[in-house]
C-alpha cells in the first residue's frame, strides 16, 4: 500500500529532510519515504515504521529485518513528532478561543451603537472578522479596541458604511503609537545599559 502524500510530507518534515541511514540531505540527494520494517515482512504504513531515506540507501536495502537500534530510534522520533503536533494543535486551539472571545467583545461594543431615528445597527462588512482578528494578533489591548469603537461612533461626519473603515484606521493609529512608545522605552533602556556599562569600566 502506497504512503499517502500527506503522511510522506509529515515524515520528511519530521526527519528534517535528511536520510536516516547516511545523513545526506536534500537537495544534494533525492529523498524517499522508506519502510523500516519492509512490506514483505509485514511492515505497516505508520509513522513508527516510516523513515526518510536517500535513493542510494533505499536502493541498497533488501527485504531483511532492520537493526533494532534504528527501529527504536525511529519509534522515539515518531512519538516525539506526534507530541509536537499535539502541542501545536492545542496551542492553536487556545489561540482560536482567544480570537473568538476578542471578536465577541468587539461585537458587543459595536452593537451598543445605532444610527437614525429607527435605531438601525451600524453595518459591518463581510470581512470584518479578518480585520478584528488581525488587531488581536498584533496585541492591541481590548480597552484600546473599545476606545476605537467609541471614537468611530462619535464621528457624525462620516456615513454609517464608512464607520468600520474609520474604526480600523483608528486601531492602526493606536498600534503605531504603541510601537513608537515601545521604541522610546527600548532606546532609553539601551542608553541606560550603555551608560552603566561605561561606568563599570572605570
Amino acid at each position: 500500500m502506497a504512503v499517502s502524500k500527506r503522511l510522506r510530507f509529515e515524515i520528511l518534515r519530521r526527519d528534517n529532510h535528511t536520510c536516516r541511514y547516511c545523513g545526506a540531505s536534500a537537495p544534494d540527494v533525492k529523498l524517499v519515504v522508506d519502510h523500516v520494517l519492509p512490506d514483505a515482512l509485514g511492515g505497516r504504513d505508520e509513522p513508527e515504521n516510516l523513515v526518510t531515506a536517500c535513493v542510494p540507501c533505499n536502493s541498497g536495502k533488501s527485504s531483511i529485518a532492520p537493526d533494532s537500534p534504528l527501529v527504536r530510534d525511529v519509534s522515539k522520533d515518531a512519538m516525539r513528532w506526534s507530541r509536537a503536533l499535539r502541542v501545536v494543535a492545542e496551542a492553536r486551539a487556545a489561540d482560536q478561543e482567544g480570537r473568538d472571545a476578542w471578536c465577541d467583545l468587539f461585537c458587543y461594543a459595536w452593537s451598543q451603537w445605532t444610527f437614525g431615528y429607527k435605531k438601525t445597527p451600524l453595518p459591518l462588512p463581510d470581512t470584518w472578522r479578518t480585520s478584528v482578528e488581525k488587531f488581536y494578533d498584533l496585541d492591541l489591548p481590548h480597552q484600546e479596541m473599545e476606545r476605537a469603537v467609541r471614537k468611530a461612533m462619535a464621528r457624525n461626519d462620516i456615513s454609517p458604511d464608512a464607520t468600520f473603515r474609520y474604526f480600523c484606521g483608528t486601531c492602526w493609529g493606536i498600534l503605531r503609537d504603541i510601537q513608537t512608545a515601545a521604541a522610546d522605552v527600548f532606546m532609553a533602556d539601551l542608553d541606560d545599559e550603555v551608560y552603566n556599562s561605561s561606568l563599570s569600566e572605570y
